[in-house]
């Protein structure tokens, strides 16, 4: 039975188009007309957006607004149509527009957004006929009565990035007029794309840019290929398979970054560009570094307002050495920077030649690309809705490695696209996370020489921690590992249970116990793990660490695991690496785990509701057991606060070896919480069973896998166990219950 919600393609029912005229490409359109030509409608060239809208939706008279955008640009009109060999855009008088509507409102939440994504990931990648206009298409998606979302993909032949922001902006517009039963009259623009493509070819062939021509012939004289060492070899021909994933950069370090750039007279961009310099250095070993980034070339008011690709690739060229500064750096970034937009016009077509990838079919003319831009939509509104911009889909890649920092409400978010031919996940995570940790360190002491790079020979990120041959180096440094055997023998694949902040790894014995004699059964501990001599700065690292403990300590490539509290949010990375290394995860046991970031999504009157029912259940304790038992508890929760673990110390004295085992214990515990809070959800197709303790209230909250739903398979199913508070969940009967849902997934009878 087909799915419906996917949308099938409709009869092409065209009005016969009048071509009104015909214009020549632009360089860069002439550019994506060579990259179409070698994988037709390849995806690569899409441009996909997500507009989410709260309040009412009309889908006709959306429809309406979308054409009426249609009828104001020209280059929503256009086709690309060859006319004596040549690339020309055809421009029709009229296009119809159609905006299909797909209803999700049938969908229990979680699976209105799984749909809704999927639904946007297939269309994102849903390739054009560049000889057919429109270039342009958007699918609504209705998930309720005041919510909806609007696909809207764009070929970067007759769009970029502005453009996409200006079409939201006239969305808005003329569907305010439509509701107010007036016509959407959107102002006449004084020039269309057509004009700049005509213009611009003029002046390539008068020879106006013969400066800019000369200068990047120069500047790019010997250029050394420069690359991030992949996860696996390039392959000869090139695909477009492509993912990314971001992280929220810390507000403080963001603001340290801006901070240094007014302090030296340069800008974010320039210092941003030179904490990524300093991070291709270390882990490429140059010392000459390419790559590039994009400039909108509207330099005219009058093309501030028109749709179309007017973005020009600039090549960026900067020497790095050890003897600088990240101040001298940011200095060599901002004159590199500086210099490519003084030569902006000149089109990066004309450069590819000069170029050391030039003809190699598996190589992109760049490996790496940097962008640097505010949010093109921010919040918009009109008399019915609200628009907003959200998280889109990649449609698939043009680079090896790109890095985007985008400034959005929350703050500046980077995101890493990544080419799937070569890189795994956890090698772009980890590149993420170390461009914040060195933007932190450069910022610090940027007056600092640069550090020094970081050894090549196997790359930081892999998740394939054991190499084939024992001459490499550990990467993990696992002396601190704390390993208790709760059952060594059994034929079943062996539980490894994290702890990672609790000092007490026989907190699991009860679950051994019920599970039986025949499940192996370890719990780990794994405090200061090193990585090449550094403490881990991401989930996806101290998870790393994790798989190397597991394999060395049980080879044979089958496991179960089970984390508790944050621990089970390092297990489900822990799996997924273990998974991509070609191991098998036989199940996955998440024990009152919150996912990050879940519970304060959650209206605040929720939260309190929760916390005061948590006091209530924390005051009959007091009452069953006694002061002591309330003293003892209160201060453990006290001490959760740095401030009053701070004053504890000052007034209480203890034995030195009991006072460092407590300070170790939160200190471990305060870097775990920030690493999770950092931590970007995976999605794990796996066996996962969840358990929520007594310590949470039944019904609440509204996803009872804790935040998991959406990141985990499909009717990933959640049980509630017996047991007063937290821990309560490995109380005799919690222990029982999980035993029984842990038998019964494997397949076994309790003995």
């Amino acid at each position: 039975m087909a799915n419906q919600f996917t949308r099938e393609p409709e009869p092409q029912l065209r009005e016969p188009e009048r071509i009104v005229m015909t214009a020549r490409c632009s360089s860069a359109q002439q550019r994506y007309w060579e990259i179409d030509a070698r994988d037709p409608g390849t995806p690569a060239l899409n441009i996909a957006v997500k507009w989410r809208i709260r309040g009412h939706l009309d889908a006709s008279l959306a429809q309406d607004a979308f054409q009426a955008i249609l009828d104001r640009h020209e280059s929503l009109r256009t086709a690309i149509r060859l006319e004596d060999g040549r690339p020309v855009q055809a421009i029709a008088e009229h296009v119809p527009f159609k905006l299909p509507e797909i209803d999700l409102s049938g969908l229990p939440e979680a699976g209105r957004a799984r749909e809704a994504d999927r639904i946007a990931q297939s269309e994102a990648c849903t390739r054009f006929d560049l000889g057919e206009a429109p270039l342009l298409r958007a699918t609504l998606l209705r998930k309720s009565r005041a919510e909806a979302v609007i696909l809207v993909v764009a070929h970067h032949i007759v769009s970029d990035g502005w453009s996409m922001g200006l079409i939201a902006k006239d969305f808005v517009a003329a569907y305010q007029a439509l509701g107010r039963g007036r016509e959407p009259v959107l102002s006449e623009l004084p020039l269309q794309y057509s004009d700049f493509a005509e213009g611009s070819q003029d002046s390539m062939e008068g020879g106006a840019l013969a400066r800019e021509e000369a200068y990047w012939q120069g500047k790019l004289a010997d250029l050394p290929a420069v690359e991030v060492p992949g996860d696996r070899p390039r392959p000869a021909t090139r695909s477009t398979h492509a993912a990314s994933l971001s992280r929220l950069l810390p507000r403080p370090l963001t603001t340290g970054l801006a901070d240094l750039a007014r302090k030296e007279g340069t800008t974010f961009f320039s210092v941003a560009y030179a904490v990524l310099l300093t991070l291709l250095r270390q882990r490429t070993g140059a010392s000459d570094l390419v790559l590039s980034t994009q400039m909108a070339n509207r330099d005219d008011i009058e093309l501030e307002a028109i749709v179309g690709p007017f973005v020009n690739t600039l090549v960026l060229r900067t020497k790095v050495s050890g003897d600088q500064s990240f101040l001298d750096l940011c200095q060599a970034a901002r004159e590199t920077f500086e210099d490519a937009v003084d030569h902006h016009q000149w089109p990066f077509d004309r450069l590819t030649e000069l170029l050391p990838s030039h003809g190699d079919a598996g190589r992109p003319p760049i490996s790496i690309n940097f962008i640097v831009q505010r949010a093109f939509i921010g919040e918009l509104a009109n008399d019915s809705f609200q628009l907003s911009g959200i998280p889109s889909p990649l449609p698939g890649a043009l680079y090896d490695l790109n890095f985007i920092l985008v400034e959005r409400e929350e703050g500046w978010r980077l995101t890493c696209e990544y080419h799937l031919d070569l890189y795994d996940e956890a090698t772009a995570s980890e590149l993420a996370a170390q461009f914040e940790s060195l933007a932190e360190a450069l910022v610090a002491n940027p007056a600092a020489k640069l550090p020094h790079p970081a050894p090549t020979s196997l790359p930081i990120a892999s998740p394939l921690w054991l190499p084939a041959t024992p001459a490499l180096p550990p990467v993990i440094d696992v002396t601190g590992l704390r390993r208790t055997w709760l059952q060594k023998s059994g034929t079943q694949p062996t539980l490894f249970a994290l702890n990672h902040t609790a000092h007490n790894l026989r907190l699991y014995r009860p679950l051994a116990q019920e599970l039986g004699p025949d499940q192996p059964f370890a719990a780990l501990q794994l405090l200061d793990p090193l990585v090449n001599g550094a403490a881990p700065s991401s989930i996806e690292q101290l998870a790393a660490a994790y798989c190397e403990a597991i394999i060395a300590t049980e080879p044979n490539g089958r496991y179960r695991l089970a984390g508790f509290c944050r621990s089970g949010v390092i297990t489900v990375e822990v799996a997924k690496q273990l998974v991509a290394s070609g191991r098998q995860v036989d199940l996955v046991m998440l024990i009152d785990c919150w996912a990050p970031g879940y519970f304060l999504q959650q209206p605040y009157g929720a939260r309190l509701w929760f916390r005061l029912k948590r006091a209530g259940r924390f005051a009959r304790r007091f009452w069953q057991g006694g002061p002591r038992s309330f003293v003892t508890r209160m201060s453990f929760w006290l001490q959760s606060t740095a401030a009053v673990r701070q004053a504890k110390r000052l007034i209480f004295w203890r034995p030195a070896e009991e006072a460092a085992d407590e300070a170790d214990f939160w200190r471990t515990t305060d870097e775990l919480e920030a690493l999770v809070q950092r931590y970007a959800l995976p999605n794990y197709d796996g066996r996962v069973l969840v358990f929520r303790s007594g310590a949470i209230p039944a019904g609440w909250p509204p996803d009872a896998t804790l935040g998991w739903a959406g990141h985990l398979a499909p009717g990933t199913p959640c049980f509630s166990v017996d047991g007063e508070g937290h821990e309560g969940a490995f109380s005799e009967a919690g222990s029982r219950t999980m035993a029984e849902r842990i038998l019964e997934a494997t397949g076994r009878n309790r003995g």
